[in-house]
């Protein structure tokens, strides 16, 4: 029986998931979907591991984090964005990426805690060539992010939001970390993924020329560089938790969260 592993169809996972993503491990194949999709995949038992949002661990009890991989970053990502007509000061109205919880939650505590203002927030599927009435901005993410962020589209402002979460907490965000459901895999599962890891670690200019070989978005290739060589961090530090810990607390107006911190360690 195949194994499936839940990932994101992103650029920032490939590293995670290299190997099983070739096809190197026989029992086990990389399951893509958008990270609004992937608690529902865990629990229905579809993936048995799933690199879920740091927002749909905290919502469901029973998940589980493995303590050791994340997708984050320190400081600016370049692929979790606000575009905007206007300065972010200005902003009147958001759209939210349909596609992603995490992220629109961030900019949630972002624009209300460090911005202090509020505004009228809707939902929207980004696309490159949308447009966007007067003092209105979208929250996008994922390699879409990474195509505007290279492009740098006229008349739009981007503001990074991750840059801006560190700049206002000198802490780490924390976007997804591999989770289980009820059971936990066992030590073999956790060896593949470490030499998943380190494989892909060491591949990544390999995994860049395949990216932009095979993808339809325009990013140009130093800045696919330095986003998976500098931008993204893979390894879940005390610092992460402590970045997850306040942002549990400065989220909870918009959520009703089912754990008390990462894991309900406290």
């Amino acid at each position: 029986m195949i194994k499936k592993l839940g990932s994101v169809p992103f650029l920032n996972s490939k590293p995670l998931t290299y190997l099983f993503d070739k096809g190197d491990y026989s029992n086990y194949q990389t399951k893509y979907m958008f990270p609004s999709a992937l608690l529902d995949s865990l629990i229905s038992g579809e993936t048995f591991l799933s690199l879920l949002s740091i927002v749909d661990h905290l919502s469901h009890s029973q998940t589980v984090s493995l303590d050791n991989y994340c997708i984050s970053s320190v400081g600016k990502v370049d692929s979790v964005i606000l575009v905007a007509n206007c300065d972010i000061m200005n902003l009147e109205r958001v759209f939210l990426d349909s596609r992603s919880k995490s992220a629109n939650i961030l900019y949630k505590v972002i624009q209300e805690n460090f911005i202090n203002k509020e505004i009228q927030y809707s939902s929207l599927t980004p696309d490159s060539t949308s447009s966007y009435p007067q003092n209105t901005g979208q929250v996008i993410i994922g390699d879409l992010a990474l195509e505007l962020t290279s492009q740098r589209p006229s008349g739009l402002k981007i503001y990074d939001l991750s840059e801006i979460w560190y700049k206002e907490t000198l802490l780490p965000f924390t976007f997804a970390t591999f989770n289980y459901y009820v059971e936990k895999p066992n030590s073999k599962v956790i060896d593949l993924l470490d030499e998943s890891y380190s494989e892909g670690a060491d591949s990544v200019d390999a995994i860049i020329k395949d990216f932009l070989t095979n993808s339809n978005f325009r990013i140009e290739r130093n800045l696919a560089e330095t986003y998976l060589k500098e931008r993204i961090v893979y390894k879940l530090s005390k610092k992460h938790i402590e970045g997850i810990e306040l942002f549990t607390k400065l989220s909870e107006k918009f959520a009703k969260w089912k754990k008390r911190s990462f894991n309900n360690n406290l």
